[in-house]
This record gives structure tokens, sequence and C-alpha cells, in this order.
């Protein structure tokens, strides 16, 4: 380890002093040289609420920071600084990186190209079929997919990738499993891939914790896919981070007037790339589309090899909901004529069925001879 357990411990109880805030905590460091030196500063450079908190602090904290030494001894988590080599370079992009990261997993995924996948926690079916997808596609083609092991989308996406690298971002301590129902989840990410945290061990989650924790995802990442998302989503606070990073902002288009497809809609309409397959992301993130490994454009799930150009991507947003010609145009980002034709088409080789009012739902794949 590349600090001793006396600066371990000086560095945690900084970090949890109440009224330190990070960049107080970072200046402290950068000029006393070492968390020992800054504890041992005079209390008037700690801040007025430090001061206040200090003399009763210790007391109630001295079990959290021998529990975090305690993972720290066994090597069951690692804390890195922005001194460390291991640090993530690309965190320092940010104008407030947390001068304190604590990791358990494959710290080599953090220099690997890293896509975050991030939308709601109540997302469709649908949303559920493409985030699989994409999250394997990508994987497979040696992508790391970053999420923060919410419910919903952020966990079917580290399922799906666990096989090729998946790094889940905690917005609470690094021992702490939340939601309680990803705790396999969590165990799996963390043996077989990485999580990461700037919060000290034992921290419970609280909901000013996650957007602090969502420009975490966009740092690490080069590029942002949403999914699903509503137009409140906490989602589209990574999708904030991203913009001001500079990192590439996609989205998968859904449903005209579906609550869960506002958000994604939204970004496409303003902007952001559009995505209908595992190649528009390597291609977005500059990745040659060969690295996907035989996932092409529109894979989103295997599709009928007679299905191409622009039936496959229709073939591909169809599902048992019955949708109208309209929006299945709008969700591929055709009119309204050529979608009808391309579902016609469809819909003779048995790949979708009409109902009435020029509505289709997907097929059963059995050639329609009338």
């Amino acid at each position: 380890m590349p600090l001793d357990r006396d600066e371990w411990e000086a560095l945690l109880e900084l970090r949890l002093l109440p009224g330190l805030g990070d960049r107080a905590l970072r200046a402290l460091l950068e000029r006393y040289g070492s968390a020992r030196a800054a504890l041992a500063a005079p209390v008037g450079e700690l801040g007025e609420a430090a001061v206040a908190a200090r003399g009763g602090w210790r007391e109630r904290v001295r079990e959290r920071v021998r529990r975090a030494v305690q993972l720290l001894e066994r090597g069951d988590v690692e804390l890195l600084i922005e001194s460390d080599p291991r640090y993530p370079a690309r965190l320092l992009e940010l104008r407030d990186p947390p001068p304190l990261l604590f990791a358990r997993g494959r710290l080599e995924l953090l220099e690997r190209p890293a896509l975050a996948i991030v939308g709601t926690r109540r997302p469709t079916t649908y949303g559920r079929e493409v985030t699989r997808a994409l999250a394997a596609g990508v994987s497979a083609a040696g992508v790391v997919v970053v999420s923060g092991l919410a419910r919903g989308i952020d966990g079917e996406a580290h399922g799906a990738a666990l096989d090729g690298g998946t790094i889940g971002v905690l917005g609470c301590g690094i021992d702490v499993v939340y939601p309680r129902e990803h705790a396999r989840l969590v165990e799996e990410v963390g043996s077989r891939g990485l999580l990461l945290s700037e919060f000290p061990p034992g921290e419970p989650p609280r909901q000013y914790h996650f957007p602090q924790r969502n420009r975490l995802i966009a740092a690490l990442s080069a590029g942002v896919l949403v999914v699903e998302a509503t137009r409140d989503s906490g989602s589209l606070i990574t999708v904030e981070h991203a913009l001001d990073l500079g990192r590439e902002v996609m989205a998968v288009p859904g449903p005209i007037g579906r609550e869960t497809s506002v958000g994604a809609n939204e970004l496409l309409r303003d902007g952001a790339t559009i995505v209908l397959g595992v190649g528009d992301i390597l291609n977005a993130l500059g990745l040659p589309a060969s690295a996907a490994e035989g996932a092409t454009e529109g894979e989103m799930r295997p599709a009928p090899p007679a299905i191409a150009g622009e039936a496959l991507r229709l073939w591909q947003v169809l599902d048992d909901e019955p949708r109208h010609t309209d929006d299945l145009a709008a969700a591929c980002g055709l009119d309204a004529a050529t979608a009808l034709v391309r579902l016609l088409e469809l819909e003779l080789g048995g790949h979708a069925r009409q109902l009435s009012g020029q509505r289709f739902v997907r097929g059963s794949g059995q050639l329609m001879l009338g």
C-alpha cells in the first residue's frame, strides 16, 4: 500500500470532519504535505464548523475510522489520492475531483475506453432489453460500462457487462449495499469489475450524494448513453456533467407519449447522437465498428438474416405493444410513408403484424402467404 496506517487514519479523520469540504481538504493537504500534518494544523485552518465540532467529533467517528482502516489493511478496499498514479486521470478534468477515492476490484479497468449507460429506475421491457443488448455489445468490443448501480437501467447495464468489465460508482460508502436488492450484483461488480466511491466506508446513501456521484460517472466515461429517462430523471444530471466535460452524449429513441421516453427523445431533439445499435456507439466514441466482434448496427436483439437497413431499424423497435406507423417512423428517423412501406415488407415476411388503425406489433417470423 502506498500509504501507512497513520496516514490513512489522518485522511479519514479529515474527510469526516464536519464543515471541511473537499476543496478545503485538498488545500490543507497541499499546504501541509500530509494528512497527519494537516490534522495537527491550528484549529483556525479547519473552518468554523470544524472548530465547533472538533471536540466531540473524534469520539463519535472513531469506530468508523477503525472500520475503514481494517478494510484497507485486509486489502478489500484501496484508498486512492490524487498523487497516487493509480488515481483515475479522467477525474482530474473535474473542477472538484474527489481528494479521496475508495476502490474495490480491477483498477486496470480505469485505463480502458468507457461508456456510461444511465436511465430511469422504472424502465419498460423494451428499455431493459435494449440496455442489456447494448451493454453486452459494447462490452464485447472492449468498452467498459460505467453506471451507478441504481435500480432499473443501471442494474441492467452492469449485469450485461460483467464478462467484459463494468465500473459501479456508488452514492454511499463502498462497504454499504444500496439498494438492498442489488446485494448480489454489487458483490459481482466488486469481484469481476470495479466499485468506486468518494464517500468514506460506512457512509449511508443520502439524497444529495447521488447528483455528486453522477459527475464521477460522466468524468470516467468517454460518452454517456441515455436509454430511457423521464424529463426530471437524475440521469440527465449525468448528461449535464458530460456536456460540461465535452463528453459525447447519446440516446436511444423511444415511443412518443411514453413518460420514460421524454428525456431521451428531447436529448435527440437537442442534438444528441441517436443510437440504434452498437455500431452507433462505437462510431461516436471514435472506435472501429469491427471491434464489436460481430455486433453490427441495429443489433439490439438477434435479427432475422433477411432484414436490413430501414426495415431492420423498424423491426428493432417493434414489440408486443401496438404502435402507430407515425410513432415507429419518428422513433427510427424515417418519414411516415417510407416507414409504412418497410412495415408492410416486414408484414409480408411475417416479421410484423398489422392491427387496425395502422398499428403494428412484432410478428412471429412465419411468412404471410395470404
